[in-house]
């Protein structure tokens, strides 16, 4: 597990990261009040270690407890660092992108332009303003969404982003927004599973 600096856009960041040797890249994405340690109290980057995955869990500008040089809330901004990342850490590849609150509706934002294998968004705070509901189509890759029961983000708005992208929908019992943090090991468990479903995928091409 090692650490570094990515600079984007005059901006400059901390980054933890490992270069795996097996399966999809992964990219971190944490929630706005969070960071990308966030991920490592988690436990599922010492899982990603255990597969052997690459992967990379940057702060983020939009975080707003992150130590980056300057935050910023810009979807293009975050978009474009998120970016970065993956061609500096991961290889430029298709990434695996877990995505919490904030760190969703980048991520979704990220896989309208650029290729991912693979989206695992914890209650991705979007509404049904966002602009990228009319573009969005069923991607042919896995999409898992979840949400804690106790969750600020209408339930509805979920289950639909989890149809109109023909993934799945599950929902933690007795969790709230965080719900990666109130049950860590059911959310490691889905971590494992979609890193499986994007493997299998990726033997049978």
């Amino acid at each position: 597990m090692k650490e570094s600096l990515y600079g984007v856009g005059g901006v400059e960041c901390r980054v933890i990261y490992e270069a795996g040797t097996r399966g999809p890249g992964v990219l971190f994405l944490h929630g706005y009040s969070f960071t990308g340690a966030t991920w490592r109290e988690v436990g599922v980057l010492d899982v990603a270690e255990e597969l052997l995955l690459p992967y990379a869990a940057p702060d983020m500008p939009y975080g707003k407890r992150t130590e980056c040089t300057k935050h910023s809330r810009s979807i293009d901004l975050n978009v474009t660092a998120a970016r970065r990342v993956v061609e500096r850490f991961l290889g430029g590849n298709a990434p695996l992108i877990v995505g919490a609150s904030l760190g969703g509706r980048v991520a979704l934002y990220y896989a309208a332009r650029y290729p991912v294998s693979g989206l695992l968004l914890a209650s991705p705070a979007i509404s049904y303003d966002d602009d990228f509901w009319g573009p969005l189509r069923r991607p042919g890759y896995p999409v898992v969404i979840l949400r804690g029961e106790r969750d600020f983000v209408p339930r509805k708005v979920l289950r639909d982003l989890a149809e109109r992208l023909g993934g799945e929908y599950r929902e933690y019992k007795g969790a709230g927004h965080a719900m990666y943090l109130d049950r860590p090991e059911d959310f490691i468990e889905d971590f494992k599973q979609i890193v499986r479903m994007i493997s299998s995928e990726k033997t049978v091409d």
